[in-house]
């Protein structure tokens, strides 16, 4: 099989995972959801004005490079495993979750800060479904692996929301018992 058969049964195999997930295919999302995010954040950083541009100054390049070593992990995770990742722009632009805008520099800091709270919420819904996949599928490491990013996250959450002087949940997703993927 050439590069391009090789990469066409790689596209096929992605859309049958995506169709009956499984917690390769919900890592995906994880993967091009950290690197979008991680844009998201560079953006805020760089155009948020006021208490949100310090809160900002201390917490950007942090958030960035977390996110940035655990997309490596979970890239390596799931090579090491024989699994697919996004590699390429148009895979990450179609398995995000987050919505990219450039106009939103332009909000308040506030406002461009609470987007991002937002953006990690939305990570915990992929996350979530990808540890319960993992676990069923018995791939521990996996399964460890997010349940720390998933800690943080949840963390960095409160402590930008107790900043935003917002209640934890404020805003934010709740799921409904109906909710699916």
């Amino acid at each position: 099989m050439n590069a391009e058969e090789k990469y066409q049964a790689e596209l096929k195999q992605s859309d049958l995972d995506h169709h009956q997930p499984t917690a390769a295919a919900m890592t995906g999302h994880i993967i091009s959801n950290l690197l979008i995010h991680s844009l998201k954040i560079n953006q805020a950083n760089l155009f948020a004005k006021g208490s949100a541009s310090l809160f900002l100054a201390e917490k950007a390049a942090g958030w960035i490079a977390y996110e940035l070593q655990e997309l490596d992990q979970l890239n390596h995770l799931l090579v090491n495993n024989g699994e697919s990742i996004p590699t390429i722009t148009a895979q990450f632009k179609e398995y995000t979750m987050l919505e990219e805008d450039g106009s939103s520099k332009y909000l308040s800091g506030d406002k461009q800060l609470f987007g991002l709270v937002k953006d990690f919420d939305t990570q915990t819904l992929f996350i979530t479904k990808a540890i319960t996949l993992a676990n069923n599928e018995s791939w521990l490491e996996l399964s460890a692996n997010l349940t720390n990013l998933m800690a943080w996250i949840k963390e960095q959450i409160r402590i930008t929301q107790d900043f935003l002087g917002h209640e934890l949940k404020e805003g934010l997703y709740v799921e409904d018992d109906d909710d699916d993927f």
